[in-house]
């Protein structure tokens, strides 16, 4: 009875024998890409009679195969019992890798099998099928989101991978729910040369609908281009995401002060909707804030508005004041030498008359800078903060300020006035009855006087001035 190995042959009959059988079961990916790494899965039978034992398999990869780092290529199948084929025959699994810069077709992998301790060796050849790698491929689009009704220059990078150059090169790009369509030229655009391992960029104007809801968009990329090889014409179909929406604007106006409260008028202006939007004055130099500093308005859509409401107070670093003690006896005219040597008098204050007493001096009304955050989560959830600088017209109320600082000025000079008002009001009334009781009895005596003399003598000719008749 034989106990040596041998590979199958056309002998029909194996009874008395070990006939092994080896043969590629599988490869994936299958046609295998040049560059990239293959799974083999090789099938072990033993058609004989005899059972073979102690086999050794050793897959020797050559050009255009290597073996990867750390894999063994040698296997110890141990032994197979006889008539072990199909569904009973050993599986042996292996990885290779195949050159990057091979051309398609077929290539032999080799291996070798024999019996441990036997000088006997079979060697054995399985066909591989490797196509090409693309030669050229869509490697970076420089953009990954888009504003809804806002147009974009969107760049697209086709790079040669390939061992050769790359002629007449046709690039397209399509959304099939056309929400992203090109703007000022088609979708498709023409190459006419690519030396390899260069690359070109291609240009495209796009818009994103207006109306489009926020979400991720598929766009399908398509090249097709003459393979340097065959000369046919090679298609690569590949598809990317664009995202519809994201962050957006606000526009922030002052817009009054009414019963204290200084309101802003606040106003999305981009074209996606904000959601959680809060308005925050934040710690700035020149105002502070009484009472909440931050507005929560809830959602605000685009082109719509509201308004937020704040109790501002200006600061002396926004309005330049700043504060004095008058010492006693200082009087305006010094007040005026003082604004004439460069003091601390600015124009629009009123002075007041020294009393020890602390003022505080304006130096400037008008428009007043501030800066206001506003915090929202955009489409894609994200929580953005910004902050707009927003001019303030503060002229009423430093108005109304300085005219408050005259009153409180001029109120020693109105205290120093009002005993002359009184004794003039109520001693100008006095005398004018004492003049009429003057006039009444000077009347009186001429009346008597001439009565005595014309008994037709009347009150009236007292008053008109004439004379007395004669008797």
């Amino acid at each position: 009875m034989s106990t040596s190995v041998f590979a199958a042959s056309g002998l029909t009959d194996y009874t008395g024998t070990t006939a092994l059988s080896i043969s590629l079961i599988n490869q994936d990916p299958d046609p295998a890409v040049a560059g990239n790494i293959i799974d083999i899965r090789i099938g072990l039978e033993n058609i004989g009679g005899i059972p073979a034992k102690d086999i050794i398999f050793e897959l020797m990869p050559e050009y255009p195969f290597q073996a990867l780092p750390g894999d063994n290529m040698i296997q110890n199948v141990g032994s197979i019992k006889s008539y072990q084929d199909d569904d009973n025959m050993k599986i042996l699994k292996y990885r290779v890798r195949t050159d990057k810069d091979i051309t398609a077709g077929t290539y032999d992998l080799k291996g070798k099998y024999y019996m441990n301790g036997s000088n006997v060796v079979i060697s054995k050849t399985l066909p591989i099928e490797v196509e090409s790698r693309e030669s050229a491929e869509v490697i970076y689009i420089d953009k990954f989101e888009l504003i809804p009704g806002k147009i974009t220059l969107m760049k697209f990078t086709i790079n040669n991978v390939g061992a050769t150059p790359l002629r007449e090169l046709t690039f397209q790009w399509e959304n099939a729910d056309d929400i992203i369509l090109p703007v000022g030229s088609d979708n498709t655009k023409y190459i006419k040369y690519i030396d390899v391992g260069d690359s070109a960029e291609l240009e495209f104007n796009v818009i994103a609908s207006a109306t489009a809801d926020p979400d991720l968009y598929k766009i399908d990329l398509t090249l097709t281009y003459t393979d340097p090889i065959t000369g046919s014409e090679s298609e690569i179909t590949t598809k990317a995401g664009i995202y519809v929406g994201g962050a957006t604007d606000f526009d922030i106006a002052f817009s009054g002060t009414s019963n204290g409260e200084s309101s802003f008028a606040v106003s999305n202006i981009g074209s996606v909707s904000a959601s959680s939007v809060t308005v925050r004055i934040p710690d700035q130099k020149g105002w502070s804030v009484t009472g909440s500093n931050s507005v929560i308005i809830g959602n605000l859509n685009e082109g719509d508005y509201t308004i937020a409401s704040f109790t501002l107070k200006q600061t002396a670093q926004s309005t330049g004041q700043f504060n004095r003690t008058r010492p006693t006896g200082f009087n305006n005219t010094d007040a005026a030498a003082m604004k004439d040597r460069g003091g601390f008098q600015r124009s629009g204050a009123a002075p007041s008359a020294g009393d020890g007493t602390t003022v505080t001096l304006p130096m400037a009304t008008g428009n007043v800078p501030i800066v206001v955050e506003i915090a929202y989560t955009d489409s894609r959830g994200t929580r953005n903060v910004i902050q707009k600088n927003v001019t303030v017209d503060v002229g009423t109320s430093s108005t109304a300020a300085t005219a408050a600082l005259a009153g409180m000025a001029g109120r020693r000079t109105a205290t120093q006035q009002t005993l002359l008002q009184q004794i003039w009001t109520r001693g100008k009334w006095i005398g004018l009855g004492v003049i009429i009781i003057i006039m009444l009895t000077i009347v009186n005596r001429k009346y008597k006087k001439g009565k005595l003399s014309d008994p037709d003598y009347t009150l009236w000719k007292v008053l008109t001035g004439k004379k007395k008749g004669k008797r």
